[in-house]
């Protein structure tokens, strides 16, 4: 008969979720960290050469790396499970759902954008850039962008995220972690009450997008062409910071509330109806389905050496629409994909 203490801490001879959680937070710490203290060993001499948003290019790059890392080591030992399972798969359907994201993730901040121009309550001019630059600048925050979106990701909809739905059910994960994402934005520029409540309403489609498809692709996807489409084309703060090139200049009027002023459209009125939509369309669209390999991923807990490769996986056995009728999904899975 198990003990008190095995009860409380074990579950099926593994720590139970929730603990895996509390100690995934100290990990993104540690990872945290680890990026800073492997920037402050770059030398003086480079940094001093390059811009404030190079420099936060490498401290992402690093960031992402010691991310992997942490998730690596916890899955390993704690889930029994590969890297891969945490969502970042390069399963059949990864780049459809990269894909995706991308096109939401522009028409989100695209329709807002439509609405403000609409209201008369943002201009857009074109910025005199030229090809080569525009190319350049282009290229370089695509991937600088990309690469915030993944941390982001990672942290919020990937392995903590994923413990609190095992252990609280998926509306509780969406919950704690939402607010979490909100509450990590405090410390931007220009932020306010509104802009926090709404960077918390983002999470959830975000958490959404992940829980209908078992894989962080398409949230990544949302994230990423949300900033990109939003700084770096039309040329509005993201959270609360302008890239210093962009293709247009947005400029907005009125009042912060409803356009969200120096913070960007994320802390307006007229993006939280924008983001709702989205919900909406995320929770009830049969486009969005769990793949095969991702549904053998989180599957029973099994040695590294068993995990399927991506060329062993099998397609989906129905259209994407009537994937809710293949066999049990896995817990917290949304039946209705």
């Amino acid at each position: 008969m198990p003990s008190i203490a095995e009860r409380i801490f074990l579950a099926d001879g593994r720590l139970r979720p929730a603990w895996r959680f509390f100690l995934s937070l100290p990990g993104v710490f540690v990872a945290l960290s680890a990026a800073q203290i492997a920037l402050e060993m770059v030398p003086q001499s480079l940094k001093s050469r390059i811009t404030p948003t190079q420099t936060f290019f490498l401290q992402s790059l690093l960031l992402l790396l010691a991310l992997l890392g942490v998730f690596k080591i916890l899955t390993t030992f704690l889930d029994r499970r590969a890297l891969r399972s945490v969502g970042l798969a390069f399963h059949s359907c990864w780049g459809r759902e990269l894909g995706l994201g991308i096109v939401i993730g522009a028409a989100i901040i695209l329709a807002v954008a439509a609405l403000e121009r609409v209201l008369r309550l943002a201009h857009f001019g074109v910025n005199s850039l030229s090809p080569t630059q525009a190319v350049s600048a282009g290229a370089f925050y695509a991937v600088t962008l990309a690469i915030a979106a993944t941390i982001e990701e990672l942290i919020f909809r990937g392995y903590p995220f994923q413990r609190l739905v095992e252990a609280i059910t998926p509306a509780g994960g969406i919950a704690v972690t939402s607010v979490l994402f909100g509450l990590a934005h405090l410390g931007n520029a220009h932020h306010t009450w509104f802009s926090t409540v709404n960077t918390a309403l983002v999470g959830i489609p975000l958490a959404i997008a992940y829980l209908r498809t078992r894989s962080l692709w398409m949230p990544v996807g949302i994230h990423f062409s949300w900033n990109f489409v939003l700084g770096f084309v039309i040329g509005l703060p993201v959270s609360g910071f302008a890239l210093p090139e962009s293709l247009l200049k947005g400029q907005v009027q009125g009042a912060a509330w409803i356009t969200g002023a120096a913070y960007g459209p994320e802390g307006g009125a007229l993006a939280t109806f924008v983001i709702l939509g989205a919900t909406i369309y995320l929770l009830l669209s049969k486009r969005l389905f769990v793949s095969e390999e991702m549904r053998k991923l989180m599957a029973e807990p099994v040695t590294a050496a068993q995990l399927p490769t991506i060329t062993e996986g099998t397609a989906p056995a129905t259209q994407p629409g009537e994937a809710g009728s293949r066999g049990p999904a896995p817990e917290g899975t949304d039946r209705r994909s």
